[in-house]
């Protein structure tokens, strides 16, 4: 596939096609990573860094901590922890 460059400021664009941005999943939040190689350009997309909430929500509802987490799980605050 041959794609031209467009001036962008002092800078070069380059329109990635509307097909090419459904399959990767790209939008115009995502964040690319443009690595130059010997054999030319590699452009990535860059994972979006999950948040609190996806980390809680992909636990699993049986899960259970290990047997030596329990002594930290079960005890009382010691000091002005915020809980």
């Amino acid at each position: 596939m041959e794609l031209s460059l467009k001036k962008w400021g002092n800078s070069l664009g380059l329109r990635i096609p509307h097909h090419l941005a459904q399959t990767w999943e790209l939008d115009e939040h995502s964040i690319v990573e443009l690595t130059e190689t010997p054999d030319g350009l590699i452009l990535r997309k860059k994972p979006v860094p999950l948040t609190l909430d996806d980390l809680l929500a992909s636990i699993p509802p049986d899960f259970s901590p290990p047997d030596d987490l329990t002594v930290w799980t079960d005890s009382a605050p010691t000091g002005r922890e915020l809980l």
